[in-house]
């Protein structure tokens, strides 16, 4: 019985280590893609609908300047004991946003996998020169301002535009799966129930299937481009989901 208790505790102490032994930087750019829409990262990176991620290792929680935040954040960060991000509390927050800050405004359910979470905070890593890894220990916001940033290279490659055919666009295999690819990361925007100004509704009436694909692939104005969130299949699936009499926002 003792061991069974002692096995989420062992688990969670390990958080740490796993994270920072284990995480691949290139694969974590690649799942990093699914948080760009809400964060940016990098020199001259600025808030969007999120904080922007940079110096994040070692900050307290709810503290970037002009950044929006949830009571439910401000609280965390505020609180006699604050929430400082490193990576344990990462890995728990990104497991399930949700769960570890119950009334957070970040809309994303979680990565599924241990494996992705400690890629994306490998990746994420990279951008907080100030703060030891695995050390646990907050970074005076003074030291993290000052400290450069690397200057790291995408990996992200690019590729030529897929052709539409009509028998694929009338797939019920694809139009199936593009729209679980729509529920699952695009609704929170697009929906109907979407987030209040955060994104437009759309027509699909008034789009065509290259329109489309550009517009998830390389995305457009504040929309980030999805191209290494979904594969080149998938992305083909959404815009069949899309142009479909199945299309429900």
């Amino acid at each position: 019985m003792k061991s069974l208790l002692l096995a989420p505790i062992l688990f969670c102490l390990s958080l740490p280590l796993l994270a920072a032994s284990a995480g691949n930087p290139v694969k974590g750019e690649e799942i990093f893609q699914q948080c760009a829409i809400c964060h940016n990262l990098g020199v001259d990176a600025d808030n969007s609908v999120g904080p922007n991620l940079n110096h994040l290792f070692g900050r307290r929680a709810g503290s970037v300047e002009g950044a929006n935040y949830s009571e439910a954040m401000q609280a965390k960060g505020s609180a006699e004991e604050p929430l400082i991000w490193n990576e344990k509390t990462l890995f728990l927050f990104i497991a399930g946003p949700e769960r570890y800050v119950p009334g957070t405004i970040m809309g994303f359910e979680g990565l599924r996998t241990e494996k992705e979470i400690n890629n994306v905070l490998a990746y994420l890593l990279q951008f907080s020169p100030a703060y030891e890894a695995g050390s646990l220990l907050a970074v005076d916001p003074a030291v993290a301002a000052s400290t450069p940033l690397p200057e790291i290279d995408s990996t992200m490659q690019d590729e030529p535009a897929p052709e539409f055919t009509e028998e694929f666009l009338s797939s019920a295999t694809a139009i199936e799966n593009g729209g679980e690819h729509w529920a699952k990361q695009c609704r929170h925007c697009h929906g109907n129930s979407a987030y209040p100004g955060k994104a437009p509704k759309l027509q699909p009436s008034a789009y065509t299937a290259d329109f489309v694909f550009d517009r998830i692939t390389n995305g457009f104005r504040k929309m980030p481009a999805w191209k290494a969130v979904f594969t080149l299949e998938e992305r083909k699936e959404l815009v069949a989901n899309i142009l479909s009499s199945e299309f429900a926002p």
